[in-house]
């Protein structure tokens, strides 16, 4: 059983392409049967991978696509995808292939690994770099860059640890989560990344009762 990776996306460029890559995934979402046989239905990324020519043998299409929408404003296409190990980037370094003009935006999460990453460095549509769900309640706190203290301070409320730097944040974490199993805090530290893919800079938790520490 793998660890799944969640992301969202949101893809910009030349209007003819947006609205290529939309309507080829649109169609598939429509047709009656898959295009090609598979466990994760209509919406696999191998189906679109095979419409655009190419091989889903070749290039890794372990999942699927879901919310498929087009932003009547300003033309930006979004879709999330839910995929084994980590987000699909053989797949969009191929659609970026097929549609040289489309940018493809995304912030991504494997909680199984502690994995959080965005490369939207100027946080124009994924702004949130660090987050915090309390045991008690199902609303994320969320801050940007350059709210650094804010989170720092949150931190220091909820564990009752002084905190001024991120490992200090990991260390009170993982102390309040082991003495507070029933209480645990979930928190997660979203790094940036350039607009590339292929590299996944990993790390795994120190503390086994912090899942969410990136």
């Amino acid at each position: 059983m793998p660890n799944w990776c969640f992301t969202s996306y949101v893809v910009t460029g030349e209007e003819k392409e947006v609205c290529d890559l939309y309507e080829k995934m649109l169609s598939l979402e429509e047709r009656e049967e898959s295009l090609v046989e598979n466990g994760f239905g209509k919406s696999w990324l191998g189906n679109l991978v095979t419409l655009l020519g190419g091989d889903w043998n070749t290039i890794y299409c372990r999942g699927d696509w879901s919310d498929l929408t087009k932003d009547d404003d300003n033309g930006a296409l979004r879709f999330d995808t839910e995929t084994a190990w980590n987000d699909p980037d053989e797949v969009v370094t191929f659609l970026q292939e097929k549609y040289p003009s489309l940018e493809f935006y995304f912030i991504t999460e494997e909680p199984g690994m502690g994995y959080y990453a965005t490369n939207d460095t100027a946080g124009e549509y994924f702004p949130q770099r660090y987050t915090i769900t309390p045991y008690d309640c199902g609303e994320e706190y969320q801050y940007e860059e350059g709210e650094e203290q804010e989170f720092f301070k949150e931190i220091e409320n909820i564990t009752g640890y002084k905190v001024t730097n991120f490992e200090e944040v990991e260390k009170a974490v993982c102390d309040y989560n082991e003495k507070h199993e029933d209480e645990e805090i979930y928190v997660k530290i979203f790094r940036t990344k350039p607009n590339r893919y292929g590299q996944q800079n990993q790390r795994s938790n120190r503390c086994n009762h912090q899942p969410l520490i990136a």
